[in-house]
């Protein structure tokens, strides 16, 4: 069963590495990069601020880079070490299939996608916590899907790698958004407690 599954991801990425273009490349490097992020970053600290203040944006702004951290940790430094599933750029059978522009390789070890998970984490804690919707939300889910695309673009990764790394993502975002939110519902019921002073 394993090895089917692993027979199916390796079709599925080199189906999906196949399209490409000269003038995707340069895109696709920008949506694997770390420079992207900066100004969704600033954004969601921005609308914070508007929001709920500076006072709650410091701490949410805590929450979000424990959240990235704990992502990081778990996708690029427990489970690569765990699984150690070479990357597809890495297999030396596959190398010659992946389309090839000059881009680098990265790291051995693929699995988990550290780009997806952190990617993944990063949003969704941010529209649970910030209360994003609508048009929004729909614009920012976006964003890890394309990094997604970038990642397999330039084959460093296989679907099965960006499958993993959302879920470690989104299982971060989910623990750290639900404490985020149950902190500042206890924090609204104390100051809602507190006697009025005249």
């Amino acid at each position: 069963m394993i090895e089917g599954l692993s027979a199916l991801d390796r079709g599925l990425f080199l189906a999906l590495n196949s399209y490409h273009a000269t003038w995707l490349n340069p895109l696709m490097q920008v949506l694997s990069g770390q420079t992207l992020w900066a100004p969704f970053i600033g954004y969601f600290f921005w609308y914070s601020y508007r929001r709920i203040g500076k006072t709650e944006t410091v701490i949410f702004g805590l929450f979000l880079t424990l959240t990235i951290i704990a992502s990081d940790v778990t996708s690029s430094y427990i489970m690569k070490n765990i699984f150690q599933r070479l990357r597809p750029c890495r297999e030396l059978d596959l190398k010659p299939l992946i389309y090839s522009f000059g881009q680098k390789c990265g790291g051995k070890y693929g699995f988990v996608s550290s780009h997806a998970a952190n990617s993944v984490a990063l949003v969704l804690f941010s529209i649970r916590c910030l209360g994003l919707n609508g048009r929004c939300m729909g614009f920012f889910l976006v964003l890890p899907v394309l990094v997604a695309l970038s990642r397999i673009y330039l084959g460093v990764h296989y679907p099965g790698d960006i499958l993993g790394g959302a879920v470690v993502g989104a299982g971060w975002a989910w623990v750290l958004s639900s404490l985020y939110r149950s902190r500042q519902g206890a924090t609204l019921k104390r100051s809602q407690a507190r006697p009025f002073r005249s």
